[in-house]
């Protein structure tokens, strides 16, 4: 197996089942089908641009299916994808490469998606010559900046690389802290302060602000979701305003309606809608062409027919005892990672609510029944030996970061099992 993955190319027909295991799989049927839908519900809901995140499958083919350039002459209304988050360089550098190839948007524009740091300006500034040069000066990279000492070192940084022939530029989006308080600066005084300095740099371009709905992760009710992500767009449209007077009020001509607004999470893209009118509004979600078992437990995923990405683990163990009766799988903690959800366990078997993966260690997991007193015996002749079985991650992006490459089956409407055929492989980006 080693580390290098062959890309798309199968030599004989192989079964899931067939494969080495711990194996990351991903179902092309669902991925596709999740990305038209959270393009169709961003068009319902009046947000008529997508950006989505890369982070979660980290694929050169996950990104052509999200940018949706096959989807031409459909008859439902889709969101348009007018670009892309990326969270690491290797992921920024896949998205560049593909701008440089088709020349277009939504490949020519990405943000880089978490506050920036002085020590990746030089391989960032390297990618947008690249992709500038590519795309005669269309392609563009945004960063993130939520702190005034960024703000400064991306000054200090353009100074010392502008020559009399071209002034560097750096186009920015301010991050606002909305409610999940990780990421973001405030939207009171600070962050005015903030966008004002940006707005009077001769080396910075405020761009946009960003937010991200974090905190839905944890929201089960429809309704809570949606005062979360209508306190969301408040809080922007107010910061918006306060902006707007205070740059009247310094008789900057710098125009507010011009900016982009970017926002969202998977969980929440579905509760947000633009009653609020703000301009230039776009969704960012990440998780949704996976989904996993927070997802189910959100409700952003309603089946597990949505479900597209699993964990292919295998039998090893069966253990009918009175102080187990239970079956070990080859999956532990390096596959699957220990990622909590609200509703607790390890991970889930597609197809079998009766069951729980109640322990794990990092190489295996420990199944077992369902049940109230812990008694119920366990249906071993159901799970020979050797046979394998598909895990439902609780955080999809982490446990795909696990594996060097995804073995990807395609059977349409047909629900995928053990016994689907690999029709691709596809290879994440790896690193930092």
């Amino acid at each position: 197996r080693g580390h290098r993955c062959w890309r798309n190319q199968t030599s004989y027909m192989m079964l899931l089942d067939d494969l080495p295991t711990p194996a990351f799989i991903v179902d092309k049927h669902a991925f596709q089908q999740n990305c038209k839908a959270a393009r169709a519900a961003a068009a319902k809901n009046g947000i008529p641009r997508l950006r989505p995140h890369v982070k979660t499958h980290k694929t050169i083919e996950g990104c052509i299916i999200q940018a949706g350039i096959h989807s031409a002459g459909e008859e439902e209304s889709l969101a348009d994808v007018i670009g892309f988050v990326a969270s690491t360089l290797p992921e920024l550098a896949m998205v560049v490469k593909l701008g440089c190839q088709y020349k277009r948007k939504p490949f020519t524009d990405v943000i880089f998606g978490i506050p920036i740091c002085k020590s990746k300006l030089l391989e960032i500034q390297s990618m947008s010559h690249e992709l500038t040069s590519a795309t005669h000066g269309e392609g563009c990279i945004h960063v993130i900046v939520d702190n005034p000492q960024q703000a400064t070192f991306l000054e200090e940084f353009a100074q010392q690389n502008t020559s009399d022939e071209n002034t560097q530029r750096w186009s920015v989006f301010l991050k606002l802290d909305t409610g999940y308080h990780r990421a973001g600066i405030t939207c009171e005084k600070a962050g005015v302060n903030l966008a004002t300095q940006i707005i009077n740099s001769t080396h910075l371009v405020l761009k946009g602000l960003y937010t991200h709905c974090g905190h839905s992760y944890n929201i089960q009710d429809s309704g809570v979701m949606k005062e979360t992500t209508n306190q969301d767009h408040s809080m922007i449209l107010g910061f918006l305003n306060t902006l707007r007077s205070h740059l009247k009020s310094s008789n900057s001509k710098f125009d507010v309606s011009s900016l982009s607004i970017s926002v969202g999470s998977t969980p929440s893209m579905f509760s947000h809608d633009n009653a609020l009118k703000i301009p230039n509004i776009e969704l960012h979600p990440g998780n949704y062409v996976f989904y996993d078992r927070q997802q189910l437990w959100t409700g952003a995923c309603s089946s597990e027919k949505s479900i597209g990405g699993f964990v292919l683990s295998r039998i090893i163990g069966h253990y009918d005892d009175e102080h187990r009766n239970a079956i070990m799988v080859d999956a532990g903690a390096t596959a699957l990672t220990k990622e909590s959800t609200p509703q607790g366990s390890m991970c889930s078997v597609l197809g079998r609510p009766d069951l729980e993966c109640y322990r794990m260690s990092q190489e295996i997991t420990m199944i077992r029944c369902k049940s109230e007193d812990g008694v119920k015996p366990f249906p071993f002749q159901e799970f020979p030996l050797g046979s394998t079985v598909l895990l439902i991650p609780n955080h999809s992006c982490l446990a795909a970061a696990c594996f060097e490459e995804y073995h990807v089956v395609d059977g349409g409407t047909n629900s995928i099992s053990t016994e689907s055929e690999v029709v691709e492989r596809w290879c994440p980006v790896k690193g930092w």
